[in-house]
């Protein structure tokens, strides 16, 4: 990886900040997606039960929102993110070579004319995919922990039609 890195970088680039904040930047959305989604799915189950007699009883009648519904905007954040860093790693590489040694004149003499932008582009786009791709996972998880934890009779029919309705 690190090979990998050094070669798809401005050459002499501290690649392993931008790394860093990229891989904390993820952490931090991820859990705050996964925290939000959960608290919104605890509050919407404590609406389907009542107390009574000392203990939890599911109310006859109520139903959970759709899923699509209870998502929202919880991986928003995370695409965000995905455009926001690759906007700012690609500026930042371009940047690179403007600075210092202004190694921009030399990228521009190489006989492979695309090594310049190889070298600012494909490290952005690859963050940015990553970012998208965990949008996608935890679109799954968070499906499959609103499938499992929801009471089948509280459970509106049809979620995953539900769900591509949003996208026509």
């Amino acid at each position: 990886m690190k090979r990998f890195l050094e070669y798809n970088v401005p050459p002499g680039y501290r690649y392993q900040t931008e790394c860093a904040a990229v891989g904390i930047a993820l952490a931090i959305s991820v859990l705050i997606s996964l925290v939000s989604f959960l608290s919104a799915l605890d509050q919407a189950q404590r609406a389907l039960y009542m107390w009574q007699s000392e203990e939890w009883i599911l109310m006859e009648g109520r139903m959970m929102p759709d899923f699509i519904t209870m998502l929202g905007d919880k991986l928003l954040g995370l695409l965000i993110l995905a455009v926001f860093i690759f906007a700012f790693a690609t500026l930042s590489h371009y940047a690179y070579y403007y600075s210092g040694s202004k190694s921009i004149y030399l990228m521009r003499r190489l006989p492979n004319r695309f090594e310049l932008h190889r070298r600012a582009l494909l490290v952005p786009l690859l963050s940015a995919f990553v970012f998208v791709l965990v949008a996608l996972v935890l679109f799954f998880i968070d499906y499959a922990v609103y499938m499992t934890l929801t009471p089948e009779a509280c459970l509106r029919p049809d979620q995953w039609q539900k769900i591509w309705s949003v996208f026509r």
